[in-house]
């Protein structure tokens, strides 16, 4: 009997440790044969991880998490969550696209395994020039999945915890869209169903 305990012991603790390695807590990795994407805590503020906790080559200049609807009722379940690869578009006041995350991709970044992920890499692009942008996101073949209405500005000023949902510099999507934040959460409004 204590042979058999002390065996289910030594088993759970190497599958345990198995599981560890580089990948971030709480990160569950895609299947690169299968093409599932995997959670990485959409919703929250993105930033406060990649700009303050997580180490320089993790940084993000901004990010946030596109749904498939703006009603979600829970942020943690992968079935409200747009899958595939959205690209972020920032257009200038006269409507002139003046950045896109496809010019910025670092394709062997891990981020593009979370599900819902929209984000810059901030050693892909630093900063944007201040000013105010009409912000665009599409999926991979250019399809148009959501549209802001309204400018947001960009200081071209660091991340700041203590606030988080700067009007000035909107750089982590999530601290103003989020369930019950002060915008409803992003969502695909123009063709959700190109949410893989």
């Amino acid at each position: 009997m204590k042979k058999t305990i002390l065996f289910l012991l030594l088993l759970s603790t190497a599958l345990f440790l198995s599981g560890c390695g580089e990948e971030e807590e709480g990160e569950e990795q895609s299947s690169t044969v299968s093409g599932v994407q995997g959670w990485h805590f959409q919703g929250r503020d993105c930033l406060a991880c990649h700009n303050v906790d997580l180490q320089e080559e993790k940084n993000l200049l901004f990010g946030g998490t596109l749904y498939k609807d703006q009603n979600i009722t829970d942020q943690d379940d992968l079935n409200n969550v747009c899958g595939g690869k959205q690209i972020i578009n920032l257009y200038d006041s006269g409507f002139n696209l003046t950045y896109s995350s496809k010019d910025y991709e670092d394709l062997d970044s891990k981020g593009y395994k979370g599900k819902g992920n929209i984000f810059i890499l901030k050693r892909m692009l630093y900063s944007v020039s201040p000013g105010d942008y009409y912000v665009q996101i599409t999926d991979e073949n250019a399809n148009v999945l959501a549209v802001s209405t309204q400018t947001h500005a960009f200081s071209s000023l660091p991340y700041d915890i203590n606030n988080s949902a700067d009007i000035n510099n909107r750089v982590s999507c999530n601290s103003c869209h989020i369930k019950g934040g002060v915008q409803a959460p992003l969502f695909a409004q123009i063709n959700k169903n190109l949410c893989e």
